[in-house]
């Protein structure tokens, strides 16, 4: 039996603007809190015991040898190295005889090793986006071997680490993010005895996001041939989408292998009411909007998961983009998840 999941997504929208703005390159912008790190098996947990308290820590690390824009083209040579962690608390109740699964997370991230031709390279890194979240269950039968769970993750904007003057942020640009998502799993055996321990696992959510705030500073120095500071005041977002769909072999609780494919589109973020201050003169000119990033990629996932002892289990995801547009293709990524459990005592 597994647990309801989220993971902030901060580190796949990391983005980066490039291309001409008054004559210079400009830099890398806002992170995205986008979809989920719900991992195959997590609504599985329906069938756990009211009064569970699970306590999970979160390992992971992305190398990626590429950035791609908006429209598709490779920044060359650009590279960096994501590093994330975080630590969460899941609680099990019962509402209305339904299970019922609170939450909460307190994430970290940063990137090493950045290059992005064009831009200072420089990343604001730190404490991100924290998330509150709950799972109500719709259904939880362990005998027929179903669960069907709707959770709404809630981004809350209190990463203090975005810096409109950095290539890279992890943070967003002070955006609350709003995620809901439904969960389904399906266990395989009723269909034929060879399929004994097979379970088919669906997760389908929604991003919505609102307005940033001061998403990209530029300062021109006096030496170069536009000196002047650049500005835009508002980051818009439109949704981003993402599902996930894995075959996973269990057999027996908390001991599992799954192979997945991820697709998320949409999350376009574009800086608009921007203007270009010139230094030493009275001159202010407006700028266009300037589309930064996007939640665009197809990802393909190897999970599993075993148990140290009966009240802790370690878990893994292996992960390889075989596409992305608007932001970092990982080559190679993997996540590690420690979970300790805190069963109910059970009445005498």
């Amino acid at each position: 039996m597994r647990f309801a999941s989220w993971s902030a997504s901060a580190l796949t929208g990391a983005t980066v603007l490039f291309g001409s703005v008054v004559g210079w390159h400009g830099p890398a912008m806002a992170g995205s809190d986008n979809s989920s790190d719900t991992y195959a098996g997590d609504y599985q947990a329906g069938s756990l015991p009211p009064g569970t308290f699970i306590a999970l820590q979160y390992l992971g690390a992305a190398h990626s040898d590429g950035f791609f824009n908006t429209a598709g083209q490779e920044l060359p040579n650009s590279h960096a190295n994501t590093f994330e962690e975080f630590t969460r608390f899941v609680y099990f109740g019962q509402l209305g005889g339904h299970p019922v699964v609170l939450e909460a997370e307190i994430p970290f991230a940063t990137l090493t090793d950045v290059n992005l031709p064009g831009t200072n390279s420089q990343v604001a890194s730190g404490f991100v986006d924290p998330v509150v979240h709950f799972t109500y269950f719709f259904t939880a039968d362990a005998k027929i071997q179903r669960w069907f769970g709707f959770t709404n993750y809630f981004y809350l904007p209190l990463g203090r680490s975005y810096d409109s003057l950095a290539a890279i942020n992890v943070s967003t640009a002070s955006q609350f993010t709003d995620v809901p998502q439904f969960g389904y799993t399906e266990g395989l055996g009723k269909l034929s005895p060879s399929l004994n321990g097979f379970f088919f696992d669906l997760i389908a959510n929604a991003s919505f996001h609102t307005n940033g705030v001061n998403p990209v500073t530029v300062v021109n120095p006096a030496s170069s041939p536009f000196p002047g500071v650049l500005t835009y005041d508002t980051l818009t977002q439109s949704t981003s989408y993402d599902v996930k769909a894995f075959l996973r072999y269990e057999p027996k609780p908390l001991m599992y292998i799954a192979v997945g494919v991820e697709k998320s589109w949409g999350g376009e973020q574009v800086a608009t009411n921007g203007r270009f201050a010139v230094t030493g003169l009275p001159i202010v000119i407006a700028q266009p909007d300037l589309p930064l990033t996007e939640d665009n990629y197809l990802r393909g996932h190897i999970e599993f998961e075993f148990p140290l002892a009966q009240d802790f289990s370690v878990a893994g995801d292996v992960f390889h983009d075989f596409d992305s547009v608007g932001g970092f293709k990982e080559n190679i990524g993997a996540e590690l998840r420690l979970a300790k459990f805190f069963y109910p005592v059970p009445p005498k």
